[in-house]
């Protein structure tokens, strides 16, 4: 595993599930906690996005307007800011 690139790729990984594809985040943020001693088993999860990524290259999120709504986008957001002490 040392002459493995597991951060590079990793780093790679990251800046997609940032700025193009959220669908990755999740996978990406959890290849992120190996970055210090990844195994074998990290470096195939890791080949593994990234044939996941290969394939699906063509998807696009697409936003379109309701014929039913006049506004593009409806948002919602909690405005507490965690005032709730057991899940903030």
């Amino acid at each position: 595993m040392k002459n493995v690139r597991y951060l590079a790729a990793v780093g790679s990984i990251m800046y997609l599930a940032t700025t193009t594809r959220p669908d990755i985040a999740y996978a990406a943020s959890t290849l992120t906690r190996f970055r210090s001693n990844p195994g074998v088993a990290h470096w195939n999860a890791v080949k593994h996005l990234l044939c996941y990524l290969q394939g699906t290259t063509n998807y696009a999120l697409t936003y379109s307007l309701d014929n039913t709504s006049r506004e593009l986008f409806v948002a919602f957001s909690d405005a507490d800011h965690g005032g709730c002490r057991d899940s903030r």
